[in-house]
């Protein structure tokens, strides 16, 4: 599944590429100064090779398997701050050849200070620890290039469908009800706690796919860069009110879009 994401990620991320960066074609009819065309050619630079970061690596299999299987990957870095897993890992790593030595690259070391020291700088984050990924997110959301792909997995589902809401209000800052729709609502909470650290970087995530299956929920979401976006943020959010006697439910949201009215209008309005 993290490989089929992958693969369509990259290559919408090279149509997107091939349409921001079309001005040459676009504007050829009307650039007539050859120094202008030069600096187009110069603008259309060719896509550089994305970079995958797994945390919480292990044994580098997912690691290993990125770059064997999917096409497009300049660089994949596995940590981990477990000495036996990276040794494990680098061993993993020339066992499958050169091919693979080229493009993986196994480092000691704290997953969030790594992400923390390298902002804006990877493609693709992939987030797969044992228990809740929250500890992860706020470096995660930094490390990403603007429409950068995250890949979450949380394996505490039980926390997540109410067994526990004292504990998930401190993780991830929403209180799960119990009900039927439980599994859709830690997908939910998941989601809603990773565009909370994201929104403090003006950025705003946008959902590639949700799945949840057997004890553990796992997230796609790309990573945007934008203020505004950012403040649509409540648009997205809502309380919701559970009946205690069956199993209806009613969404309040958080905030909605108005329009705001000029000065100027306001004064001419009140005139009549």
């Amino acid at each position: 599944m993290s490989i089929a994401v992958l693969r369509t990620y990259i290559s919408r991320h090279k149509e997107e590429y091939a349409a921001k960066f079309n001005l040459k074609n676009k504007f050829q009819n009307e650039v007539q100064d050859e120094m202008q065309v030069t600096n187009l050619e110069k603008c259309q630079g060719e896509l550089r090779a994305s970079i995958v970061l797994e945390a919480l690596a292990a044994s580098g299999l997912r690691a290993i398997r990125y770059a064997c299987e999917v096409d497009g990957i300049g660089q994949v870095l596995a940590i981990d701050k477990d000495k036996v897993c990276i040794e494990i890992c680098k061993k993993n790593i020339i066992l499958n050849g050169p091919a693979t030595c080229s493009k993986v690259a196994a480092h000691l070391g704290d997953a969030r200070v790594y992400m923390l020291t390298h902002p804006k700088e990877f493609d693709v984050v992939d987030l797969d620890p044992y228990g809740t990924p929250s500890i992860f997110l706020d470096s995660a959301v930094q490390s990403l290039v603007d429409g950068g792909l995250l890949m979450c997995t949380a394996t505490d589902l039980a926390v997540l469908c109410g067994e526990d809401r004292d504990v998930c209000y401190s993780k991830y800052g929403s209180y799960p009800l119990k009900g039927k729709y439980c599994h859709e609502m830690a997908l939910r909470i998941l989601l809603a706690c990773i565009e909370s650290h994201a929104n403090r970087y003006k950025r705003f995530i946008v959902p590639v796919l949700s799945v949840y299956m057997d004890y553990y929920i796992r997230v796609f979401v790309r990573v945007y860069t934008s203020p505004i976006a950012m403040k649509k943020t409540t648009l997205k959010l809502a309380y919701v009110y559970q009946c205690v006697a069956c199993d209806s439910f009613h969404l309040q949201r958080i905030g909605r879009a108005t329009t705001k009215v000029r000065e100027k209008v306001r004064s001419e309005l009140s005139s009549f």
